[in-house]
């Protein structure tokens, strides 16, 4: 029963440093720090960045061809 509960007291060790680790990565992620709502608003911008660029290839492709 001991080695039982050695065995339980080492796979507990390991997950524990395995979870800490995570939160250590997560902490360091870019953009952890901003709020949902600025995510949310860089996200917008982005993507209407995109969207004019695709315009402007798209225009420049077609004038390629002309």
């Amino acid at each position: 029963m001991d080695k039982d509960s050695a065995d339980v007291h080492q796979e507990l060790t390991k997950l524990k440093t395995k979870i800490q680790e995570a939160r250590d990565h997560i902490s360091t992620m870019p953009g952890i720090d901003t709020s949902p709502a600025a995510q949310q608003q860089q996200l917008s911008t982005l993507r209407e960045q995109v969207r004019t660029k695709n315009q402007l290839l798209k225009k420049v492709q077609e004038s390629m061809y002309v």
